[in-house]
């Protein structure tokens, strides 16, 4: 494994177990059985090193799950159903993980969320792309919702960008009933939520 992956990935197992600010980079250098030198050749600071982590790990990973979801042939019910679990995990019972790249070990999302409030609330890189993270998702289910109204399968007399906004809000606002209530199953929760949606939304017969 080359010294720079090996050092974000250590740093990022030692962030999602103590969070970023119980981290020091001594400890990161340790781990990664580096030289201090052998580190600040590839970072300049802690602080880089975090946001290249969050960058590859969380940010890249949900932009490809959102551009999986808009190749994927399934309905546009199944879309809207599956793209968040795509991301945090299909299950949600409290120990449920998510696979964030093929070398990583699988986390717990919660835990991952954490993390990426306290990079949100400290660096401005971060906060720019997890901005990005939920227009790119906005725009996922807008298109979701637009080429429905197309194919005749959602009501035509809805405004695509307010339900879009709703759907979003529904979306992410389950996913945060789940963190701070983890016995809560977020798959039926989901499910429940959109069929509700739904219902709605669809063109009659």
């Amino acid at each position: 494994m080359e010294t720079k992956v090996r050092i974000m990935e250590t740093a990022f197992k030692l962030f999602l177990e103590k969070g970023f600010a119980d981290v020091s980079l001594n400890e990161i250098i340790k781990k990664s059985d580096i030289t201090t030198g052998g580190f600040y050749y590839h970072f300049d600071s802690k602080e880089t090193l975090l946001v290249e982590v969050i960058n590859k790990y969380i940010f890249n990973y949900f932009s490809s799950i959102i551009q999986e979801m808009r190749e994927c042939k399934g309905t546009h019910k199944e879309k809207l159903k599956r793209v968040i679990l795509l991301i945090v995990g299909d299950d949600s019972t409290i120990n449920e993980t998510t696979q964030l790249c093929e070398s990583a070990e699988k986390i717990d999302y919660r835990t991952l969320h954490l993390l990426l409030f306290e990079g949100v609330q400290k660096y401005e890189m971060i906060s720019k792309r997890y901005t990005e993270f939920y227009y790119d998702l906005f725009d996922f289910i807008k298109e979701v919702i637009e080429d429905g109204m197309v194919q005749g399968v959602i009501r035509e007399d809805i405004d695509s960008t307010e339900i879009s906004l709703t759907i979003e809000t529904i979306m992410v606002g389950t996913v945060l009933m789940w963190i701070g209530m983890p016995a809560m199953p977020l798959g039926e929760r989901m499910d429940s939520n959109i069929n509700q949606l739904w219902s709605f939304m669809k063109k009659e017969d």
